[in-house]
């Protein structure tokens, strides 16, 4: 198999080549024996069936880790971070302005003026009658 050498991390000639535990990287018109440089991949570590568990519940609820910054700080700036992360409006809140509002509360309307309408027309129970033209 024919690597690239030197700084672009191929074969020297000095490591084995196991293609059990290998991935050939290479561009797939070119086939395995072309330009391909392989890396060892190493099996994942194994894990009980609990620490497994734990793992996909923690990403699943919390993917961001946001407890990071609690860790190091004292009480009752972990306090504070705690309610900021249970009600975000006091994080984005000081910053808001009136130009901000007005924006928003043209968006609302919009959104309103075209959802309840339709709402009321594709309710069953509504005596509304869909005209067509």
């Amino acid at each position: 198999m024919v690597g690239m050498s030197g700084a672009y991390g191929g074969h020297n000639g000095s490591e084995s080549r196991q293609t059990k535990e290998a991935v050939v990287v290479g561009a797939p018109e070119m086939g395995v024996g072309a330009m391909g440089v392989v890396h060892k991949v190493a099996p994942p570590p194994a894990q009980s069936t609990a620490s497994k568990m734990k793992g996909k519940v923690k990403e699943t609820f919390f993917p961001d880790d946001p407890f990071r910054s609690f860790k190091g700080q004292p009480q009752r700036a972990k306090f504070l971070l705690a309610v900021k992360y249970l009600f975000p409006v006091l994080e984005w809140a000081p910053g808001y302005s009136l130009s901000l509002f007005k924006s928003d509360l043209i968006a609302g309307l919009t959104i309103a003026s075209l959802a309840i309408p339709q709402a009321c027309t594709t309710h069953p129970f509504s005596n509304f009658k869909i005209l067509e033209l």
